[in-house]
């Protein structure tokens, strides 16, 4: 599956499970999210009743993240994103900010940098890069805490 796709996908939500910096050839960032369509099991989640998909979401590089816990966050009607667990922006405040506030035109004069979002039940995460995300399902019983 896609990022893109499941931008697309509607009636269901994700919780955050954790990010971690692999700094690996292939992966520099890996984030995972638990997903379902009924909060519920989001929240009794590993309980064996509960219907639970874990993504694995491996970004090659990136330019920044943000983890921001849900209560802090702003809604602001200037920005454009497409999706709702799964969002691209078009237009955000916290891409204005980067673009502002770094040397980021230097490094990627030409390149199409995407702001890609995970709208968790409790967590906010904003990621900036040129990579289209790999998203894997995995058992969640091999993530490492």
């Amino acid at each position: 599956m896609t990022f893109e796709e499941l931008v697309k996908e509607k009636g269901y939500s994700i919780s955050f499970e954790s990010i971690i910096e692999p700094r690996t050839n292939d992966v520099k960032l890996r984030i995972i999210v638990n997903k379902s369509e009924n909060p519920t099991d989001l929240l009794i989640f590993p309980h064996p009743d509960s219907k639970v998909q874990t993504l694995q979401i491996d970004f090659k590089n990136y330019v920044t993240y943000s983890v921001i816990y849900m209560v802090y966050t702003v809604e602001n009607s200037t920005e454009i994103a497409d999706g709702d667990a799964f969002q691209i922006y078009g237009k955000s405040n916290y891409y204005d900010f980067i673009q502002r506030e770094t040397v980021l035109n230097t490094f990627f004069p030409n390149d199409k940098l995407i702001h890609y979002s995970l709208a968790c039940m409790e967590h906010k995460v904003d990621i900036i890069s040129k990579h289209e995300p790999i998203i894997t399902e995995i058992d969640p019983k091999t993530i490492k805490k």
